[in-house]
């Protein structure tokens, strides 16, 4: 069993990972794991992600995003993605939750505003067998909503499109110009779901723009 320490670990070496990809640049975007009693481990919110260390993650309780424990940091806040990180735990049963900003998801969200559709259809890719229950031979649909000046009050969205049939095999959502969140059972699962799906949105991109290039 993985101890607290452990994933502490694994989520500051994660903020790095993803900052040098671009995914959590200029103190944007999030990331979440289980602690210890059945709390969550909450990066804090305004921060230089690949900065933060191991002990200034707020714990908090995914029932209802109550801070149980705060870090020494008197300065620290925690997440603006709190009750959204919550929302997919309680809903998607996720102990890990990534929130990227990354360039790659807003232009796919993009995508379906251009197609005036709340979601996206992504096919014939073989990355889209790294997300579990979905193979390479389906038509994947994630659930793309509309941003709002701040992160909680996208929740009524989320809560709608988790409770959508059509998006119960998609472990992402997609905000339009803002960019997604990405989450699994646990920290490692998230972190392949985060990649697979950054993959997958940056694919979508390159074959729309190398349609129009070639459209006669």
């Amino acid at each position: 069993m993985t101890t607290e320490d452990a994933t502490r670990e694994l989520l500051v070496e994660l903020l790095g990972e993803f900052y040098r990809r671009g995914w959590v640049s200029g103190t944007g975007g999030g990331i979440c794991g289980p602690a210890d009693g059945g709390g969550l481990l909450l990066a804090p919110t305004g921060v230089h992600k690949e900065r933060v260390r191991t002990d200034e993650f707020f714990t908090v309780d995914p029932s209802d995003g109550r801070v149980l424990r705060s870090p020494e940091r008197s300065d620290l806040r925690p997440s603006e993605c709190n009750s959204i990180f919550c929302l997919a735990h309680r809903e998607r049963g996720a102990w890990s939750v990534v929130h990227s900003h990354a360039l790659a998801a807003v232009l796919a969200g993009d995508l379906a505003a251009s197609d005036r559709t709340d979601h996206l259809a992504i096919r014939d890719l073989e990355m889209l067998k790294g997300i579990p229950g979905v193979t390479n031979t389906d038509v994947h649909l994630v659930p793309v909503i509309r941003n709002t000046p701040r992160e909680p009050e996208l929740v009524g969205q989320l809560e709608a499109v988790l409770a959508d049939p059509r998006f119960a095999d998609s472990r992402a959502v997609v905000v339009r110009d803002h960019g997604a969140y990405i989450w699994g059972d646990d920290v490692l699962a998230a972190k392949r779901h985060t990649e697979v799906y950054h993959f997958l949105f940056e694919a979508l991109v390159a074959r729309r723009d190398h349609q129009k290039e070639h459209r006669p």
